[in-house]
């Protein structure tokens, strides 16, 4: 496994009236090159679990570990990984600030000491498979549009080409447009870098379309974890963690009950597509 965590427990304002603990015991783990979908309710626990991957938070008690190793052994440690595993916060553009978009998407590889070559040539890498443009480099971030910002940022940190990319809730606040633009993006990374990446979403089609393997948190613990298959066939477990499967599921499973022969297995629309066509006797090209 490239990272897993073994136990791990954290609690805010220990000692406080405000103590609170938002993940407890949690042994999650994601192999290279696997997509994982984290899903939850509100308030549990996924952000706080992710924020523990790249040491931002350490645990309370647990360990947190990145290629065999814990990441909090010693100082250094934690700083190599947390260039080894890039963490993208939402609405990751209002953390945009340098006077160009090259700029802000060569700060982190500043950072990591890289010369001037090496710079530029990730730079134009993580701004291809963010879908930026040549000119859009030359702007200031501050003129773009909002799907525009959302994708420099996140290219900010494609460009320190890491291990593990994770993504809190990359596409909300965005017009579907901008929603399918960052997602084509985030999946064109994946396929070119072999990257693992773990997705955040309340968007269950986004998981869906995207994910190998889907986490589901409930109230600071992994309450299920499998394939699509595995998690959505749980849908009234999802519903009452206040859960959906894909709203192109739920139409499936109603078109079933009425006695349409669909499969079981149908969470985008076009898988439904394909299955309604294959019933009438058509197919793909079918008129």
């Amino acid at each position: 496994m490239l990272i897993r965590t073994q136990n791990l427990t954290h609690t805010y304002s220990v000692g406080t009236p405000f103590e609170r603990t938002a993940i407890r015991g949690v042994d999650f783990h994601a192999q290279k090159g696997e997509v994982i979908g984290l899903i939850g309710h509100t308030g549990s626990g996924k952000s706080t679990l992710i924020q523990h991957l790249n040491g931002l938070l350490p645990p309370t008690s647990g360990t947190v570990f990145f290629d065999g190793e814990d990441i909090h052994a010693s100082k250094q440690t934690t700083k190599r990984v947390r260039f080894r595993v890039g963490l993208v916060f939402q609405y990751p553009e209002y953390q945009l600030f340098e006077e160009t978009v090259e700029r802000d998407i060569a700060f982190g590889p500043k950072n990591m000491g890289l010369d001037t070559g090496e710079i530029a040539a990730r730079v134009e890498e993580a701004a291809a498979l963010a879908g930026l443009t040549k000119e859009l480099l030359q702007q200031s971030p501050f003129a773009l549009s909002g799907g525009q910002k959302r994708r420099a940022a996140i290219a900010g940190v494609m460009a320190m080409r890491p291990e593990v990319l994770i993504l809190d809730e990359p596409t909300a606040g965005l017009d579907p447009r901008g929603r399918d633009e960052i997602m084509s993006g985030i999946r064109r990374f994946h396929r070119e870098t072999d990257a693992t990446v773990i997705l955040v979403t309340h968007s269950m089609e986004e998981i869906a379309r995207t994910a190998d393997r889907i986490v589901v948190m409930n109230d600071g613990e992994i309450a299920m974890q499998g394939t699509r298959n595995e998690v959505f066939a749980r849908s009234a477990e999802l519903n009452a963690m206040g859960l959906d499967v894909p709203e192109i599921t739920r139409v499936a499973m109603r078109l079933r009950a009425m006695g349409l022969d669909l499969p079981e297995n149908i969470f985008t629309v076009e898988q439904a597509a394909r299955a309604i066509l294959t019933l009438k006797g058509g197919g793909p090209n079918a008129s």
